[in-house]
């Protein structure tokens, strides 16, 4: 049973003209919620995915078949993130931004320290 991927409820969601905030209502969640399943996949909860298919009146199946044909073969983004899940490239993303960060912060320090040092 694959997953659905959450560009493909972006995708739905904006053919049939809902915002985020409209479409959340429809589904009884948040509008964050929304954003992050469009980020990722849409959560493997039976309710969840069976009301979404009925919103858009198609059937789980469908849905299932149209986000493997659609995102499963797509290229992403260039050599490194090939093959990746939206999860993964959401990790990938986030973790270079995070070592991004921490290797900034220890410059700055190493900085400070020599400027101690040698002053």
């Amino acid at each position: 049973m694959g997953k659905i991927d959450g560009r493909y409820l972006r995708d739905l969601r904006k053919q049939h003209g809902y915002s985020l905030r409209a479409f959340a209502e429809k589904i009884y969640t948040s509008k964050s919620t929304v954003q992050r399943w469009e980020q990722s996949f849409i959560p493997e909860i039976p309710e969840v995915i069976e009301k979404i298919a009925e919103i858009f009146n198609t059937t789980v199946d469908e849905m299932r078949h149209g986000s493997a044909n659609k995102y499963n073969d797509e290229e992403s983004c260039g050599d490194i993130a090939e093959g990746l899940s939206p999860d993964s490239l959401a990790e990938l993303k986030f973790g270079t931004k995070g070592l991004t960060i921490f290797l900034s912060a220890l410059f700055f320090m190493l900085c400070c320290v020599l400027f101690i040092i040698f002053i």
